[in-house]
């Protein structure tokens, strides 16, 4: 819950550019200083936006995950306020109109959805979902799902497509794993790796090809060839499946002792010449 919830907060917010803009320009209406909460929040770079996210709970990092590898996705905004409700003359009964309002300072309420996403269809044309992100335990109470009915109609005037996504909807192994590649996104702070990056790749490539040796096999190969520090080759590796030149099974627990193959590993086309290491090893 935020710590403090009155008229000043809101032009506070307003004033800050809460809640406004697009992309790397956003600014999420909740930030993980605003609220005092039981679950872990985290700020985590996202490539897709370029800008720092925060996320309020585990679950939203995990939804988070997915998102920033969904090649659909052009734009991710979290803590998304719902800034135009009071304006939209919904039909809401008494019961709900109590949620409209603090109970004590009567400051109207500023919905948020967990996040607000953008994304392209085939056609190229831009087309948004909303996402609440929510245990689903928190179902079971009368007030959430007062909430969400509230959002629910506000979005269904709007023609946004609104859906809840719990702990069942998520495969966190699939998350972590994303989590995990995603960390080597970018590796411009390892000079040993983009230094002869396009040959350290297609040799990674070709090596992860070898259906015979283990992922720490590969790893340690590549770093013996390129005489690279310790732990280098799984940064690559992990470089590459978040730029998607290597594509596996994303869904099972990665053991860096089993094979490429026992992961379906499918690589990008490489190629073989004499400036490639790995090809004459």
């Amino acid at each position: 819950m935020i710590r403090e919830w009155n008229e000043a907060t809101i032009k506070r917010f307003l004033k800050e550019g809460r809640g406004q803009g697009t992309g790397k320009d956003y600014k999420p209406w909740l930030q993980i200083n605003d609220i005092s909460s039981r679950s872990r929040t985290t700020r985590t770079f996202g490539h897709t936006t370029q800008r720092v996210h925060h996320l309020l709970s585990d679950l939203q990092l995990y939804y988070f995950y997915l998102l920033e590898f969904d090649e659909n996705v052009i734009d991710i905004r979290e803590q998304f306020p719902l800034l135009d409700f009071h304006e939209m003359d919904l039909l809401i009964d008494s019961d709900l109109s109590r949620k409209l309002f603090d109970s004590k300072t009567k400051v109207p309420h500023i919905f948020t959805t967990s996040f607000f996403v953008t994304k392209v269809g085939n056609d190229d044309d831009p087309y948004y979902q909303a996402r609440i992100v929510k245990i689903s335990s928190e179902l079971e109470k009368k007030s959430t799902i007062e909430r969400l009915e509230l959002q629910r109609r506000y979005f269904a005037k709007k023609g946004i497509d609104f859906g809840i996504v719990t702990e069942n909807e998520i495969n966190k192994v699939l998350s972590k794993n994303i989590g995990w590649a995603l960390a080597a996104y970018d590796i411009q702070d390892y000079p040993e790796l983009t230094t002869n990056f396009t040959y350290l790749k297609n040799d990674l490539l070709l090596l992860l090809m070898d259906s015979n040796i283990s992922f720490q096999q590969v790893f340690e190969k590549i770093e013996n060839l390129y005489q690279l520090s310790n732990g280098l080759g799984l940064v690559l590796f992990k470089h590459l499946v978040a730029r998607k030149d290597v594509q596996m099974d994303l869904t099972r627990k990665i053991y860096l002792t089993k094979k490429p193959c026992d992961y379906g590993v499918q690589v990008k086309e490489v190629i073989n010449d004499d400036r490639n290491k790995a090809v004459g090893s």
